[in-house]
């Protein structure tokens, strides 16, 4: 009996290993996203660490320069899956997902995963998971939007934040998931961006595309800490960067009205 106990410790800490490197739709043919229907997620093996992520996710045009709330049919969108780890000890991230409809089926579809990305198919659905211990905190895919008609799409996932010590102890368990409803069959009827966010040399500029209205801007480094506010009206708001460390920095433009707050992932050099 103690042979057997200790054989199935080890056949456990091999599946933890693989997770750690390889993803595990690819490795265990699982989906462990933490969707309804799915395998357990990865604290049944990984467990003990102190980290804390706090994931973000963005849908976007393929330019990054607005965030939708709703999706178009047949529309393909770039989405972006942040990790702020915000203790900063982290050594990298595995990282599992899927869309699925009401029914729990996949819809729509990968395509141009992130470098430290791959799309695998596990347990009846489509899967974008990490390729191998990731030092990076944000993992972005390509996602076409599924036919009129699908309704509200969830993205699920799950994943690890690693101490890299090629073991399942120390390591801390992350999940979450995002909405978007079905919105305009056709993209000439969608509403227009409301604000045009960029980075230059020295500062980053919020542009209102709109009417002008009183504007909350914060930043956000990729650790998740805040690094600038500001409150402004102006059709044309800088946050000046001078010495800020290079690198991905998010900005959330909100107004006074109850809509979600527009969200944008821009690069300081």
């Amino acid at each position: 009996m103690t042979k057997l106990i200790s054989i199935g410790c080890i056949s456990a800490l091999a599946l933890g290993l693989m997770a750690h490197h390889n993803g595990v739709a690819e490795q265990q043919n699982k989906d462990r996203t933490g969707a309804p229907g799915s395998q357990p997620v990865c604290s049944a093996c990984h467990s003990g660490g102190n980290f804390n992520v706090e994931p973000f996710v963005m849908m976007t045009d393929l330019d990054n320069t607005t965030e939708f709330t709703t999706y178009t049919p047949g529309e393909t969108y770039l989405l972006q899956i942040i990790l702020n780890e915000t203790t900063g000890g982290a050594a990298g991230f595995g990282f599992q997902s899927t869309v699925i409809d009401a029914s729990g089926s996949s819809v729509g579809n990968f395509s141009n995963p992130s470098s430290n990305g791959q799309l695998e198919f596990a347990g009846g659905r489509d899967i974008f998971e990490h390729n191998d211990l990731s030092t990076s905190n944000t993992f972005t895919v390509e996602w076409t939007a599924p036919a009129a008609g699908t309704g509200d799409v969830t993205l699920y996932f799950a994943g690890i934040a690693a101490n890299g010590n090629g073991g399942t102890g120390g390591d801390a368990l992350y999940t979450g998931q995002a909405s978007w409803a079905e919105g305009a069959s056709n993209i000439a009827d969608a509403e227009g961006p409301a604000f045009a966010v960029a980075a230059v040399d020295g500062a980053i500029f919020v542009n209102q595309i709109q009417s002008p209205q009183p504007l909350a801007l914060r930043v956000f480094d990729a650790m998740g800490r805040e690094v600038a506010q500001a409150t402004t009206s102006s059709v044309r708001s800088e946050i000046p960067t001078s010495g800020w460390p290079a690198g991905a920095y998010i900005i959330k433009v909100s107004t006074e009205s109850p809509a979600p707050a527009s969200t944008f992932r821009i690069y300081v050099h």
